[in-house]
């Protein structure tokens, strides 16, 4: 009969019953037999299987030391089943009245291992003791050795009490022949069975105490005598349990080989070099002591190789340990898959021949369907692997291994998960038969999900995930929304798959023929996406935790005001203008594009680009009206107008919260969720900062240019911001600067020397006659003065100091490099050296006159840029009599009196005088500012050298430079005055504390995530303030920011310092009300109480920084628990013991099963501790 549904296919009774995990101290004999009974022995285990077997038969023979068996591979590899069903077997234990070996044996179908299990059953008769390292009731902590929990468990197998103390106690009297003398006392006194009662160690420690007494009250003369020489037993070495093994099996299971089998010790040891050395150690007095009498076969999910490779520790003993294995089992993901296939999706005859032609009809479209991108090759999809597994595919065992074993280790337990757990085994037939996805009753052709998957393990999936993904139903309008958001959470275990929209699709590919779903994923993860029920990382999407809720949610509060978008957008904008867009005009010089945004400077340039974004619509519009107007008054400048969309506005405001919630955030980040929080809103911020700037570039692309009236928009080929504004600066810079081409030259140092050391003008560079400098008069070479360029910078040089100012090289170079000249500093430097070459200058550098070009003085300041820029230049002119009147008229203005006599010699005499009278207050001035860092000082040093320059020139020279420069030097003179006056020591001490709230509380405060703008505000005004060349006339508004900023951080500093005296204060109230304080002497609680009341108090804390303060606090209830465990030590004395609760929890709590263990384990170290008569102290 042909098959119509998956049901039809299959060999075997899909519904029989598969037990879930593997359990190896099962002691339910009906499971254990139904277990072996579908053990399915692939050739790979066959192979291991025989190996360990024939090893152990051959050991009596001849005894060796190498007794150690590593059996590895992933959760649901069957590592747990081999071990397990090898020690049952190796003990041959009665199962349901048959042999265990023979069951085994049975499985193997191979005559050797059946030959092998007989022959060792006959003649090796083993006692094993099997458990599960990880699960066990009677491990507490996991600080406990291995050699600790074997002993343990050994002597619970024969017998003997669990507790060491209680089973050194057997073992001392069976020893001595009084063991049933004992047991008979302790009936006689207690009317129990002591086999019963030493089950009860909190009390079974104190009654057997008694009884001792009552035996032996010569040698233990009170009932406590025993208890309190006992506690002082060392701890068990695992030399002791290798010698004990062999003592006790000997004295209760004579003639036995002893077996350790020993499930998941990998994940016991892993990353603890102690716990591994134990192992090691063990291991081999095993071998040493027992010569084959002591076996120990252990699991580990990861090979022995890698365990050890992992550690950080190269100790000789480690690699030893290697050695210590000689037989090591590792289970491929293959021998899963086979098991899978033949115990569960075993196929009849016909089914594999439907199932094969409909693989031949549909090969590529399924392949290409279903194909996920991964870190690791998965299995290929073949005919026969596809007639195997089906409605499974090859990858999914793969997944659903990984998927199991990442549930059992979530939140980075290395903890069993639960008893829900299933094998993949299970989960296959669950896949089939269970209501919520009953695969079994589809038609052929439908292909299992990973989402259906989810609906089986979802119950081991935390609740706060499992509800969030229940809820999408409601908020979330798309149909495929929820299946992808479990395909989410299950690929989360799977590191290896990338939870990309493409592999999704695969993982959620529905049937054979069916069409690819990618184009439904992709829209249900942007909604999804949407509505914050998946986070989008570099690792692909993922279900977001509670914690990254809660971010989410504080994020979403966030809200730009206008300034933070306009600063936003300045900045991606200012990106864009980087690098600077420019034009080499006339291939001579390059000039660069400004950047004005929103009227205010962003990037200096030669030429200014007006830059407005508005939003799209009437704003927009209007905008470009006005922009177009502008343009044709501003001559000088380029208008760009952008239009701000919906799309901008929101990339926007997602940069913003990010920014935000990042700089509250990132600062006080310590945990690994919230570090990892921090890195992922990091690159959120880029992936927001990438996309606002693509649209904003896009907008500015699309937008309007406007130059002299003129449309200069770019077309529809503009793909970048720096060309499109390099080719409207290309047309605008002929017409803005039209004068250029007079001075269009490279000038290089060859140029300047020649001008400064040929005294013959006809060996001049060719650079003068390119810029037409020199002209012929009656066959000699001349400087051209009379027009063009240097007649240009002549007429600027005695138009400026005309009006007593002075005309220096900054001024000359930054004058000339604006429109309409744009000439460059070379060039201008040319010029000038020019004109004192031709006699029409004269210069003044550092307080020296420079007359000729051909000089030493001239050669040092013009080779110099900064000399030269400092250096000033005025006409070179005769003294005539009008200038002796200026003079005059210009001294009155200068100094406020007037001279006496229009002489030569009296006029220059008198500007001396005074000129040295004001030289001394403004040094003194200058030095000030220097000293103190303080703007301004150049200034000063320029008038200054003015000022040395005429009082040791002549009397002409003085005169005309005083004329050239009498502005200059009355600004100074009187700025000087304020400076003296204004900077008082107690003025230099307030700018001293304003710069300390620039520089140190600045920074402070500026990390700080409730800072206000006002704030900020005031932080900027400072800044700016300070750098001011006329700060101190701002000294008051210098005062009144800095000490805002200083109250600002001496709050912060009284709310730190409140806040520790107050905690500390509440923590020795809390030390004081401790039972057993009262019993303390005054010095002892000085001395235990010092830490804490030394912290409660605000004295002495006013130098302290603020992190150390809260430094501090966050210390306060760890100094408060060390205060009451010493005051508990000093009055308990060696009875108080503390157990850290925190080892019983390590890794985390995720189910009630661990829960109880942890709190089990918790209860019986403390009732142990009680018994033995300690006072207990749980931290």
């Amino acid at each position: 009969m042909t098959a119509t549904t998956i049901k039809d296919l299959f060999a075997n009774d899909i519904s029989r019953r598969i037990e879930e995990v593997i359990k190896v101290d099962q002691a339910d004999e009906q499971i254990i037999r139904d277990e072996l009974a579908e053990y399915v022995v692939t050739d790979s285990i066959r192979g291991h299987l025989t190996e360990v077997l024939e090893s152990y038969w051959e050991t009596p023979k001849k005894p060796h030391e190498g007794v150690a068996v590593w059996v590895s591979g992933f959760f649901g590899s069957g590592k747990s089943s081999f071990a397990k069903y090898l020690g049952l077997a190796l003990q041959n234990r009665t199962v349901v009245g048959e042999s265990a070996a023979q069951l085994l044996a049975k499985r193997t179908g191979d005559p050797k291992a059946e030959v092998l299990l007989s022959n060792i059953a006959e003649q090796i008769p083993t006692e094993a003791v099997i458990f599960d390292v990880s699960t066990d009731r009677g491990i507490r902590t996991g600080n406990q050795s291995i050699t600790e929990i074997m002993y343990r468990l050994f002597l619970q197998s024969l017998g003997y009490a669990r507790d060491l103390d209680l089973s050194e106690l057997e073992i001392t009297l069976e020893e001595a022949g009084r063991l049933d003398d004992f047991k008979a006392k302790y009936q006689e006194v207690f009317n129990k069975d002591w086999d019963v009662g030493k089950g009860l160690i909190a009390i079974a420690v104190q009654q057997a105490s008694r009884v001792m007494h009552e035996m032996d009250p010569a040698t233990y003369p009170t009932a406590d005598s025993w208890r309190e020489s006992a506690m002082k037993r060392a701890d068990i070495t695992p030399g002791d349990l290798a010698k004990r093994g062999m003592e006790l099996m000997k004295r209760r299971s004579p003639g036995k080989t002893l077996l350790f089998v020993v499930d998941e010790v990998g994940q016991f040891v892993a990353r603890d070099v102690q716990k591994m050395l134990d192992l090691q150690a063990v291991v081999q007095n095993l071998g040493r002591i027992g010569r084959g009498k002591m076996w120990i076969v252990v699991t580990s999910q990861e090979k022995l190789t890698e365990l050890v490779g992992g550690l950080d520790d190269k100790r000789v003993e480690l690699a030893r340990l290697m050695d210590r294995f000689p037989l090591q089992v590792h289970l491929e993901p293959a021998d899963i898959s086979e098991v899978t296939s033949k115990r569960v999706l075993s196929k009849n005859a016909q089914a594999e021949k439907t199932l094969r032609e409909l693989f031949t009809q549909h090969r590529g479209r399924l392949t290409d369907n279903t194909r996920l991108t991964a870190d690791i090759k998965l299995p290929e999809l073949s005919t026969e692997s596809f007639v195997d597994l089906y409605p499974l595919l090859p990858y999914q065992i793969d997944l659903i291994i990984q998927v199991v074993s990442g549930l059992r280790t979530q939140g980075g337990a290395s903890k069993h998960v639960g008893g829900a757990n299933r094998t993949i085994i299970k989960l296959a037939q669950q896949l089939l038969i269970h209501p919520d996805v009953d695969l079994a009753s589809a038609p052929l052709g439908t292909l299992a999900r990973v989402d259906q998957v989810y609906d089986l393990v979802s119950g081991n999936i935390g609740s706060e995930v499992r509800g969030k993904i229940d809820d999408i139903g409601k908020k979330v309008d798309h149909p495929l929304a929820q299946s992808v958001a479990k395909a989410i959470c299950l690929l989360q275990y799977v590191r290896s798959i990338h939870r990309t929209p493409e592999n999704l699709a695969a993982a959620l590919h529905p049937g054979i023929d069916a069409d690819s779903r990618l184009s439904e994923v992709k829209a249900a993860l942007d909604a999804l996406e949407k509505a914050h029920m998946v986070r989008r990382g570099d690792d692909g999407y993922r279900i977001p935790t509670p914690a990254e809720d809660d971010w989410e949610r504080q994020r979403a509060s966030l809200s730009p005001k206008p300034g933070d978008v306009s600063r936003l957008h300045a900045e991606v904008v200012t990106g864009l203008w980087q690098p600077q867009p420019q034009h080499s005009f006339l291939d001579v010089k390059v000039f660069k594009a400004g950047l004005y945004l929103g009227g205010r400077l962003s990037v200096e340039g030669d030429i200014p680009v007006h830059l407005t974004l508005a939003e799209a619509g009437k704003e927009h519009e209007e905008r470009v009206a006005e922009a177009r107007k502008r343009s044709q008054t501003e001559t000088k400048s380029i208008f760009w107008v952008a239009a701000l969309d919906q799309a901008i506005d929101r990339e926007t405001v997602e940069l913003f919260r990010s920014k935000e919630i990042l700089s509250r955030k990132e600062r006080g980040a310590q945990t690994k969720d919230e570090t990892a929080l921090v890195a992922e809103e990091k690159l959120r911020l880029r992936r927001h900062q990438d996309e606002l700037r693509r649209l904003i570039k896009q907008s500015l692309l699309t937008g309007t240019i406007f130059f002299r009236g003129n449309d200069r928009s770019p077309d529809d080929t503009a793909i970048d911001i720096g060309r499109t504004a390099a080719k409207v600066l290309a047309q605008a810079l002929p017409e803005v600067f039209d004068r250029f081409e007079e001075a269009a030259a490279r000038v290089g140092k060859k140029d300047l020397e020649s001008l400064m050391t040929t005294e013959n003008l006809r060996g001049l560079t060719s650079v003068f006659t390119d810029l037409n400098l020199v002209r012929d008069q009656g066959g000699k070479p001349v400087f051209n003065t009379e027009n063009g360029s240097l007649a240009e910078v002549l007429s600027r040089i005695d138009n400026r100091t005309s009006y007593g100012e002075v005309a220096t090289g900054r001024y000359l170079t930054d004058e000339f490099a604006k429109e309409p000249f744009g000439w460059d500093f070379d060039v201008v430097r040319l010029f000038v050296i020019a004109l004192l070459r031709a006699g029409k200058l004269e210069a003044t550098s550092k307080g020296q006159v420079i007359e000729s070009a051909l000089s030493l003085d001239a050669r040092n300041t013009f080779a110099n840029n900064n000399l030269f820029r400092q250096a000033s230049f005025r006409p070179k002119v005769g003294l005539e009599f009008t200038n002796i009147v200026d003079a005059s008229e210009y001294f009155k203005e200068v100094f406020g009196r007037e001279i006496s006599e229009l002489e030569q010699g009296v006029v220059a005499n008198a500007i001396r005088e005074e000129i040295h009278r004001h030289d001394e207050e403004l040094h003194e001035v200058h030095t000030t500012l220097v000293q103190h860092a303080l703007p301004g000082a150049d200034v000063l040093r320029t008038a200054l050298d003015q000022m040395r320059s005429i009082r040791s020139g002549k009397e002409d020279h003085a005169i005309l430079t005083f004329n050239s420069a009498y502005k200059e030097l009355k600004e100074a003179i009187k700025r000087g005055a304020e400076l003296s006056q204004g900077l008082t020591e107690t003025r230099l001490h307030d700018i001293g504390r304003a710069r300390k709230a620039l520089e140190v509380v600045w920074p402070f405060l500026k990390e700080e995530p409730d800072l206000t703008d006002e704030d900020r505000e005031h932080a900027e005004k400072l800044e700016d303030l300070m750098a001011r060349e006329t700060f101190f006339r701002e000294l008051a508004a210098i005062d009144q920011h800095a000490r805002a900023l200083e109250q600002e951080h001496k709050r912060r500093h009284q709310e730190a310092v409140e806040a520790r005296a107050a905690a500390y204060e509440e923590a020795a109230k809390k030390l004081k009300a401790t039972p057993g304080w009262e019993q303390l002497g005054e010095d002892q609680q000085r001395r235990v109480a010092g830490p804490l009341v030394s912290r409660a108090t605000t004295d002495g804390t006013a130098s302290m920084a603020i992190p150390l303060l809260r430094s501090d606090l966050a210390a306060c209830s760890g100094r408060l628990s060390s205060a009451v465990e010493e005051m508990l030590r000093l009055v308990d004395g060696n009875r108080l013991v503390r157990v850290a609760a925190s080892s019983y929890f390590s890794g985390g709590i995720e189910t009630e099963e661990q829960l109880d263990q942890a709190l089990s384990g918790l209860k019986e170290q403390c009732l142990e501790l009680i018994g033995a008569g300690k006072k207990v102290l749980v931290q």
